[in-house]
């Protein structure tokens, strides 16, 4: 993970780096200028020559990871299909029972009913003799 995160950053870095201005790398340090100034530009230069030098060498590794997980989506893609065709077999088996009776009751337990008859002694309160 730490290496994937590391690559997108250098590429990211390339990509950014390919926006500064090349032609200021290939001029002559302008009189002008202040050595602050001309201390940025030579590390510009330094930076996008070597984010460069890294792109050039991180292609290959770009590419085959490119190609992995292209294979990976299709093996997965594949996989899919047939586990699809597997649960949904237009072609039952003759005589293949199903799984639920269609006129059967859903529940296995009849359910209580929702206003229960009242306990005869609840109803019809016998006195306390005492």
């Amino acid at each position: 993970m730490k290496g994937i995160v590391i690559l997108c950053s250098l590429l990211g870095l390339v990509l950014l780096s390919c926006g500064t201005h090349a032609a200021d790398c290939d001029e002559v340090k302008n009189p002008d200028d202040s050595e602050f100034k001309n201390f940025f530009k030579n590390l510009g230069c330094t930076v996008t020559h070597g984010a460069e030098k890294v792109a050039e060498v991180t292609k290959p590794y770009t590419d085959k990871i490119g190609d992995v997980a292209k294979d990976i989506g299709n093996t997965v893609v594949q996989q899919y299909d047939s586990l699809k065709h597997k649960i949904t077999n237009d072609d039952p088996a003759p005589g293949a029972p199903s799984a639920v009776k269609y006129d059967a009751p859903t529940e296995r337990v009849p359910l209580a009913p929702i206003a229960p008859a009242l306990p005869a002694e609840i109803t019809n309160p016998q006195p306390i003799t005492g």
